[in-house]
């Protein structure tokens, strides 16, 4: 692996979006960068044209260069913002309403009524690109063998016990203090 592939998935080193070389340089050079989507959305390197399916003034969705599935498509705010919690009220409703939008012209194009709508928000779940991003992934029958609470129960580790099952009555102590911390 390259200096600019390393920590890469191995999806991603194998066939590199035109213009990731560059990226990652800037990048370990300390350098002031775009990140990959805004490059993509501003420079449209290659054949970048062709993966837009969906395009407004604030939000663009394109098919995902290494697909899950047939129909994998991103929905990516213009606005470079990194985590979904940092986006603005009116960034945050252009990306929901194009989600449905796009949402439905998958089903519509893939036949598959079923799909999942994903987002990693930071490397530890899973981001890789530091650009907020949903993925849309069409599901047919039978074929969701693993779902991401599996996927966390494989990694558990003493600094990420599993909580107890909510109590079926009135919260109390550390549960509500952080009930009350995300209702604030």
């Amino acid at each position: 692996k390259s200096a600019s592939t390393a920590g890469l998935p191995q999806r991603h080193t194998s066939i590199l979006y035109p213009c990731l070389e560059i990226y990652r340089g800037r990048e370990a050079a300390g350098m002031a960068t775009d990140s990959l989507f805004t490059m993509l959305m501003t420079k449209k390197p290659g054949n970048f044209s062709e993966q837009i399916v969906y395009e407004d003034d604030k939000v663009m969705a394109f098919l995902d260069k290494f697909p899950m599935v047939q129909g994998h498509t991103l929905v990516v705010p213009k606005k470079q913002i990194e985590r979904v919690h940092e986006m603005d009220e009116e960034t945050a409703a252009a990306v929901g309403v194009a989600l449905m939008k796009v949402a439905a012209k998958v089903v519509k194009a893939t036949g598959s009524d079923t799909y999942n709508v994903m987002n990693n928000s930071g490397p530890d779940a899973g981001q890789e690109v530091p650009h907020v991003h949903f993925h849309i992934i069409p599901r047919c029958k039978d074929d969701y063998t693993s779902s991401w609470a599996a996927s966390i129960e494989k990694t558990r580790h003493e600094l990420n016990k599993k909580p107890e099952k909510l109590p079926d009555d009135a919260f109390s102590g550390a549960l509500k203090d952080l009930r009350d911390r995300i209702r604030d």
